[in-house]
Order: C-alpha cells, then sequence, then structure tokens
C-alpha cells in the first residue's frame, strides 16, 4: 500500500485557474514593469492608482449578486428554503435580495464588514505608502523577491494561528508536522535570498520593514471573512461586493484629502509615457483578472478555510524563481547563483508539499499522520455505528466517499 494518497477536491479547480493567473501576471510584474505596469511615472500615485482599480475589480461581483438573485427567482429557490429553514445546508443560502429567509446577523456583523473594508484598504495600500514615504526610491531599486519569500511565509504561518485562536481549531499531528516544515524552509529560504542580494541594498529591507505588516492583516482579514460566511450566512458574490462598496466609499473620503494635501505640489500627478490606448487596455485586463484573482479567493476561504489560501499564494514565491530562471536566459548581464535557484525551487516544493498536508489533500499514511484527517474521524465514526449495528452493512468506506462528494459540490449546487 502506498504511503501518500491524494484526495481529490473539486475546488482544486479554483487554485489551478489563481495559479495561472497569478504566474502570467507576476512575471509581467518582475519582467516588464516599466513597459507595462506604469500607467503615471509618480511611482506612489501609480500604487495609488492600482488601489481604485482593485476597488472597481470587488464592484464586478455586484454582476453575480444581480445574477444569482435572478435565477434564485426564477427557479422558486426562495419558497423552496422557506420550507426548509431548519436545513444547515439551506441556511446557506443567504437571499441577497432580503424578500425571502430573514437570517439573523450575528451581534458583530456590521462591525466585522467595517473591519474588513479597513484592513482590505490598509493591505493593498502598503506599496503606495512606502513609494510616498520615500520619494528618492523608484519601482527598479527593490529586489522584490526576498520581501514577497517572508511575506508569503510569514503568511502562511499566521493563517494557522488565527485560525486555532479565532474557530478554535484542534492542531493533529498532519498539522504540527506541516507548520514545522514550514518553519524550516523559512528558515533555509530567507537567509539565501538575503546572500543572493547582498547586505547593502537597504532599500529592499526598508521596503520590507513598512510593508511587511501584510503578513498579519491579510490573513486577520481573511479569517474575519471566514467568521463572516459561517456565522451570518453570506455568500462570497455578495460579501465581495459590499467589500466594494465599503471600499469605494473610504476612497470616496481619502482621495480627496491625498489630492488637495499631500499631491499639491507635485508636478507629474497625470505624467505618463504610456499611450492612451496602452493605458485602458492594461487597466481592463487588470480590472478582470484581479476580479477572477479575488473571487477565487472567496470561494476557497467559503468551501475551505482561510488557512486554505495559503496554497494559493505560494504561487507568487514561485512566480519570483521562474522570473529568476527567465533574467538568466535571456539577459547575458543579469546574475543569479544557480545553488540559491535550486535552493528557492527546492523550498517552495516544501512549503507547497506542507500546505497540501495540512489541507489534507496529500495524506501521508506514516507515523499516525493521517489519523486524524477529516475523513478518516468520519470514516471511524461510520465504523462505530455498524459495529453496534445502526448501520445494515459495511459500506463505510463508500458512504463517507459519497458525503464528502456532495459536501465538495453544496457551494455549486447553491448557485446553480
Amino acid at each position: 500500500m502506498s504511503f501518500i494518497s491524494f484526495n481529490y477536491n473539486k475546488n482544486l479547480i479554483y487554485a489551478i485557474i489563481y495559479w495561472t493567473l497569478e504566474i502570467i501576471h507576476r512575471t509581467f510584474v518582475y519582467l516588464s514593469w516599466n513597459k507595462y505596469y506604469n500607467i503615471v511615472i509618480n511611482d506612489a500615485i501609480n500604487e495609488y492608482i492600482y488601489v481604485i482599480l482593485l476597488n472597481f475589480s470587488d464592484l464586478l461581483a455586484g454582476f453575480l449578486v444581480i445574477y444569482i438573485n435572478c435565477a434564485m427567482k426564477k427557479k422558486g429557490t426562495i419558497e423552496n428554503v422557506e420550507n426548509t429553514i431548519n436545513n444547515p445546508s439551506a441556511r446557506n443560502l443567504n437571499i441577497i435580495s432580503g424578500k425571502g429567509i430573514k437570517v439573523p446577523k450575528s451581534q458583530f456583523f456590521i462591525f466585522k464588514l467595517i473591519l474588513i473594508c479597513l484592513l482590505s484598504y490598509l493591505n493593498r495600500s502598503s506599496f503606495f505608502i512606502f513609494y510616498q514615504t520615500n520619494k528618492d526610491v523608484t519601482h527598479n531599486d527593490i529586489d522584490f523577491k526576498l520581501p514577497k519569500d517572508i511575506l508569503v511565509h510569514i503568511d502562511i504561518i499566521f493563517r494557522y494561528i488565527f485560525s486555532i485562536l479565532m474557530f478554535k481549531t484542534k492542531v493533529y499531528i498532519h498539522h504540527t508536522f506541516s507548520i514545522i516544515l514550514i518553519c524550516i524552509g523559512f528558515v533555509i529560504l530567507i537567509p539565501t535570498d538575503i546572500w543572493s542580494i547582498g547586505f547593502d541594498n537597504l532599500t529592499t529591507y526598508k521596503h520590507i520593514a513598512i510593508t511587511s505588516y501584510r503578513g498579519i492583516s491579510f490573513p486577520f482579514q481573511d479569517t474575519l471573512v471566514k467568521k463572516v460566511f459561517i456565522d451570518d450566512y453570506v455568500i462570497p458574490e455578495f460579501l465581495m461586493f459590499i467589500k466594494g462598496v465599503g471600499l469605494f466609499i473610504i476612497i470616496l473620503i481619502i482621495t480627496p484629502f491625498l489630492y488637495f494635501f499631500v499631491w499639491i505640489d507635485e508636478d507629474d500627478i497625470f505624467s505618463t509615457e504610456q499611450s492612451t490606448g496602452g493605458i485602458i487596455l492594461i487597466i481592463l485586463l487588470y480590472i478582470f483578472q484581479s476580479f477572477i484573482r479575488t473571487y477565487i479567493l472567496f470561494k476557497v476561504i467559503y468551501n475551505l478555510s482561510s488557512q486554505s489560501v495559503s496554497f494559493l499564494i505560494i504561487s507568487e514565491s514561485l512566480t519570483g524563481s521562474i522570473a529568476e530562471i527567465i533574467k538568466f536566459c535571456i539577459s547575458e548581464d543579469h546574475e543569479y547563483n544557480i545553488a540559491t535557484l535550486i535552493i528557492d525551487i527546492i523550498v517552495i516544493l516544501i512549503t507547497t508539499f506542507a500546505t497540501l498536508i495540512y489541507d489534507e489533500i496529500l495524506v501521508l499514511k506514516i507515523c499516525g499522520l493521517n489519523k486524524n484527517i477529516a475523513r478518516e474521524i468520519r470514516l471511524r465514526a461510520k465504523t462505530d455505528l455498524y459495529s453496534i449495528g445502526i448501520l445494515e452493512d459495511e459500506t463505510v468506506e463508500e458512504e463517507v466517499e459519497e458525503e464528502e462528494s456532495k459536501m465538495n459540490s453544496l457551494s455549486e449546487d447553491i448557485t446553480e
């Protein structure tokens, strides 16, 4: 019998799409920032424009809200749910229009929404804050691989911490094993990155000091999102749209202040080297791919957990290594240590492996690492029921697999 098994989950298609978009997007960012992404010359204002564009991508979820509402009304979903109000699955159907079930919201529902919007604005504004407070620094002065590797590993670790603290998640041996692997990868990868860029790149280290708070605030934000899903029976499309509305209000309040009090003496607010057509194309592509990535992130949190996002964001570190390989191949001037690159890739693969074990997608059947995964727990429960005569046959494992299949497809059935 193999010591490792793979638990297929329909939600993996989200991860595949996310990884594809993330790798394509960040490869262009690392290799051709000046050519494609400099909408305006001023780096601080350029980053703030992307904060606004990300808000527009959130607001696109409004079309999904309208579609789901119309589909639910057309199929008579509201009436069906009213007849199954005590059904836990039915309670996941938050009636967005407010004409169906009046599902009671938790006491801190509004507070959580406000906090999610504020955290999202703060997280998305980190690059803007850095460039605004360091006006003599340009995008080309920073080596982004080290900051990204640090951010990703801190992010992953704090997702697990917040999950344990806020959801009282039980930590089993396979969870502990995964966290240890990630910490080992972090201890190996960061010194390697520091060695590759040197100790004299103070701009990069300053960038890390100012923006690395996202490694804590992003996991906290996503954990709050999961609490809203669980406590308040809100679907991803609706929460994404509400977050977009909240961010839009924040931007409307803060942007005039920035324009009249911070940027008033700037000469290059609207200066650009891009053609109008090129700017429009980049803006549309960025909004569309950002909408898809954010929507996938919300769906993964909704269907799985906030710590499951860890598998998605590893693609950011992987793209950094891919970009270095491309630079090494196409540029005679670009120097990169092959041994460092190999270590980077190995550590990224170890981190990916660890997150898959944590999320029970990969199961190691050694040293008791598979004893307390969710599937084995349900299997033992079914076996106990059979042993005391409640179940009439021994099709225990098949029943567990059928139950898992239904759980994986529940969210899809809700929105069909």
